[in-house]
């Protein structure tokens, strides 16, 4: 049975970048913004989040926040995906909950590590 994989990024282009380099391995989820990303994770429970920081809505530190404090929810894997590279972001999201921070200027590759590693822990 594939894993589900949550992409909630409000740019199409990441989704189809991510979906392209991930191929057939997950069943995808797709959420452009934050509230409906924090419903697709309530209702499916995905087992990892690839979360965009900067998204409409509902940003994704308080939405990575909501979910690690519902008893549902807090178990997802997070793996915060954003152009925000500064060393204080990376910190507010640890803090807030995410499993992983990777900067979207990082290969691709390191994100499939990352997620590979959320998934075997």
């Amino acid at each position: 049975m594939k894993k589900k994989l949550l992409i909630a990024d409000d740019s199409p282009l990441a989704h189809q970048l991510y979906t392209d380099h991930f191929g057939d391995e997950f069943e995808y989820l797709h959420a452009y913004d934050g509230a409906d990303a924090l419903l697709l994770a309530a209702s499916e429970i995905p087992d990892v989040i690839i979360l965009d920081l900067l998204m409409p809505l509902l940003d994704g530190r308080t939405l990575c926040g909501k979910l690690k404090k519902h008893p549902v929810t807090r178990g997802i894997k997070i793996i915060m995906v954003t152009a925000k590279d500064a060393q204080s972001d990376r910190i507010v999201g640890f803090e807030m909950g995410a499993d992983d921070y990777i900067e979207k200027s990082r290969p691709l590759e390191m994100l499939a590590r990352s997620i590979r590693k959320q998934l075997e822990s």
